[in-house]
């Protein structure tokens, strides 16, 4: 395969001009495989970023990672806001520094369903002997995970079976590339970026998102113009309204290709 973007089959051409050619300023992104691959940050992936934030285009990271991750990221990657654990907030870094949280739901009911969290967690622990939480779990905020593919190699059959126990529990549960997350309430991803984009004043229709696999699908549904880095298809039939275009390249590697086709728009 080659370095540009092709379309996919829904589409009628074949390949994208290496001219973007759709008016962009703003790119919603998922982390895990879409910036890293292979659980690593690629040197062209953060000097993409890094090329993106010095013309004018932002780069907001939409992602399941724990609150603790988040911050770290905002602390250190050429990015000024980060949407994590699966939609749970937003944080904002202002121009002193300082990082501003923005919550989807309410401290006490954040506070109820992390009581309702732990006993499902419990639940789920004896249920699957298999499953193991995540080693960032303590720096979790709203959500519970569980590692499927970080630290511990689990099958996809498994997780979508320990994903489906917590559902019929009624929570909500999203099996990613590495991760199960699993939360209480009404968010996902979208509905907080779309109030990212609401409370920045960002124009709808000059956003676009790049990501990876299933627990983007509320992403790929919600704009117009979505991005899967190559590693996205073997689970395009998982996904309602799969991605318009599909990177050759994989995760990071796949971002920094779409930002060379989004700078030559750009320029």
């Amino acid at each position: 395969m080659g370095y540009g973007i092709s379309v996919l089959c829904v589409i009628s051409t074949l390949n994208l001009p290496s001219a973007f050619p759709h008016q962009a300023t703003l790119v919603f992104t998922d982390v895990d495989e879409t910036l890293t691959w292979q659980g690593r940050l690629p040197v062209e992936t953060f000097q993409a970023l890094f090329a993106l934030q010095q013309s004018g285009i932002r780069v907001v990271p939409v992602t399941g990672a724990c609150a603790g991750w988040c911050e770290c990221m905002l602390r250190t990657w050429p990015i000024d806001s980060i949407i994590g654990e699966n939609g749970a907030f937003y944080i904002d870094r202002d121009k002193t520094g300082k990082l501003n949280y923005t919550f989807a739901l309410p401290q006490a009911e954040r506070e109820a369903n992390k009581h309702q969290l732990l006993q499902l967690q419990q639940n789920v622990l004896q249920q699957f002997p298999i499953a193991q939480l995540t080693t960032d779990q303590s720096f979790r905020l709203t959500d519970m995970a569980f590692d499927i593919g970080q630290d511990f190699q689990m099958e996809r059959s498994a997780a979508q079976r320990i994903a489906e126990f917590c559902r019929a529990a009624g929570a909500n549960a999203k099996v990613g590339p590495i991760h199960i997350n699993v939360w209480l309430g009404q968010y996902t991803k979208a509905s907080t970026s779309l109030d990212w984009l609401s409370h920045h004043n960002v124009a709808y229709e000059n956003t676009v998102f790049c990501g990876d696999s299933p627990n983007d699908d509320s992403m790929f549904a919600s704009f117009p113009i979505t991005i899967g880095v190559a590693n996205v298809e073997p689970f395009l039939d998982e996904i309602e309204k799969p991605p318009t275009y599909i990177t050759n390249r994989p995760g990071g590697f796949g971002f920094a290709d779409l930002a060379a086709s989004l700078l030559h728009k750009a320029t």
